[in-house]
């Protein structure tokens, strides 16, 4: 029974720390807009930034925000493991499906000018 309190504490207090967080980061867009004549845009780019900064950090307090950016570092991890192709494969690449492309194009274009040929003889009586 403890551990059901326990655990219904945790889910409030995550959804206040979330909820909190989303109205920081609410709050700093709207101040950005608001203080657009007051301040010039370096700063309120700078504030913005801190702003979400620290809207980050208070999601990074509850167990789904924690769960959130540990996925975004695991994905990061294996971004870097990606092989990316060279400019020659990329460009080979490119080159294929053009062809590949224009192929295609021209035979679907030959079947509908066919077909197109066989109805209209059939539509003027063969002849």
């Amino acid at each position: 029974m403890n551990s059901k309190v326990e655990n219904s504490r945790s889910a409030y207090t995550d959804t206040l720390l979330l909820l909190i967080s989303v109205i920081m980061l609410l709050g700093g867009v709207a101040a950005y807009y608001h203080y657009q004549d007051l301040a010039i845009t370096p700063v309120r780019v700078v504030a913005l930034i801190v702003v979400t900064l620290l809207a980050s950090w208070v999601a990074v307090q509850s167990q789904k925000g924690a769960a959130f950016f540990l996925f975004l570092k695991e994905s990061d991890i294996e971004r870097r493991k990606v092989v990316w192709p060279t400019h020659q494969e990329v460009v080979q690449t490119s080159l294929m499906v053009i062809i590949v492309t224009i192929l295609i194009s021209l035979f679907l274009a030959s079947v509908d000018w066919m077909i197109g040929a066989l109805v209209r003889s059939l539509l003027s009586g063969g002849g």
